[in-house]
């Protein structure tokens, strides 16, 4: 089987793409989802429910909760705001966005990566993933018929990818679009230039940087498939070279069970690790963490492991080895109540704000880069959850893989 193959995609139309399209799911709230969905019918979000956005007394309604969301699918497609492409395709992918001042720019392929691993495949994963989440991504994949998220993947760049797809981006995009926070620009690829491109890709190794959940999902649904459903043999991925990604953090935020004093904490993590005062709050390499603890700053340089894995080598693991879990109680970060976890782009000032409501305690944190995690997945490590926050995130709705359609057209 191919490894990366083109399908009879669904775009967005131009006129549609305020309406329609949004940011991932939780990048909002609840109660702005909430706000969203009962305003807009048209809004993505209302196809990506999930059981947050329900009533206390109907949290349990699975069955109705997903229902719900293929009504809402199939309004989409019966007010006709896709443009829909018959013929096998590949699609170029191109997001620009502003970051630190400038412009960063990453192109990619969007199409199909096979959802079974025979071995030879190699898509290499690098966490681990709740089943419960799955499990809802699952059913939802299967009611609703439809997926548009895809998997973001990774590959070691090479020239003559990198040639091959800007060759693809001289012709006329299907799609551009641009706000304050993106532009996305869309190539069609079919024919012998599509073949081309999946044979590039053939032989490398892929990694999932964003969408394990997804892949988990897949993978379920096939599992589960009573006729072996032939478009659930694949999955929607997004595949951008390595040298493209942006690699933002997760920053850290934990409440005290034992409701300590900011000294007695400070007098905890200094008995472990070098803490001083600091008006520096951005950690410049690997092992700096930026504390932020009743008001104030602190720098402080974490200990090296004890573990001899290349994951226990992390910062992230580093922190949940001598400070999260020994002084915290943090024994899993993935489940624990007083954990909370806020993106990169969100930036340090809403660390603090929250800090400073719930009276909790930030550490901001160094981001890892590319190699790390591609280093990880080689050796069949996992890392902690919210290691990493890839930047920038696909829309939803931009893209739509019907899989009724599929099947039909096939």
């Amino acid at each position: 089987m191919s490894r990366l193959k083109g399908f009879p995609g669904l775009i967005i139309k131009p006129e549609w793409v305020e309406k329609v399209t949004t940011g991932p799911y939780d990048a909002y709230t609840p109660e702005q989802r909430q706000v969203i969905t009962s305003e807009n019918p048209f809004s993505f979000l209302n196809v990506t429910r999930s059981f947050e956005d329900l009533p206390t007394e109907k949290q349990n309604d699975i069955e109705g909760l997903l229902n719900d969301c293929k009504e809402a699918m199939d309004h989409l497609y019966e007010t006709n705001v896709y443009q829909t492409f018959d013929e096998p395709s590949l699609f170029i992918y191109r997001i620009d966005i502003p970051h630190n001042g400038k412009t960063h720019s990453q192109t990619g392929i969007v199409g199909l990566v096979p959802v079974e691993d025979t071995g030879s495949l190699r898509i290499l994963k690098h966490e681990e993933v709740r089943p419960e989440r799955s499990d809802l991504m699952s059913r939802h994949l299967v009611t609703v018929e439809a997926s548009s998220s895809p998997i973001s993947l990774t590959c070691k760049n090479d020239e003559q990818l990198n040639k091959t797809i800007n060759n693809c981006t001289s012709n006329n995009p299907v799609l551009i679009t641009e706000d304050s926070e993106m532009k996305q620009t869309i190539w069609r690829v079919a024919g012998e230039t599509a073949r081309e491109l999946s044979e590039l890709v053939n032989n490398k190794t892929l990694y999932i940087t964003d969408g394990h959940h997804r892949m988990a999902a897949a993978e379920e649904a096939l599992k589960k498939s009573k006729n072996r459903n032939k478009a659930l043999e694949s999955t929607l991925a997004v595949l951008f070279p390595d040298d493209e990604m942006l690699v933002l953090p997760f920053h850290r935020r934990v409440g005290d069970i034992e409701n300590r004093s900011s000294q007695e904490l400070l007098k905890s993590i200094n008995s472990v690790c070098e803490i001083e005062k600091s008006e520096d709050f951005s950690p410049k390499q690997d092992g700096e963490v930026a504390l932020y603890i009743d008001g104030q700053n602190y720098q402080m340089l974490l200990p090296k492991s004890n573990g001899n894995n290349l994951v226990d080598q992390l910062d992230v693991a580093r922190l949940q080895e001598h400070i999260l879990s020994p002084i915290f109680g943090v024994v899993n970060p993935g489940t624990h109540k007083l954990i909370d976890y806020v993106p990169g782009p969100l930036g340090v000032d809403v660390v603090k704000e929250r800090c400073d409501k719930d009276s909790w305690v930030g550490f901001i944190m160094h981001p890892l880069n590319i190699k790390n995690l591609m280093d990880v997945a080689e050796a069949g490590e996992l890392m902690p959850p919210k290691s990493s926050y890839l930047m920038p995130k696909p829309r939803s709705g931009v893209f739509v893989r019907d899989l009724n359609r599929e099947n039909n057209i096939q």
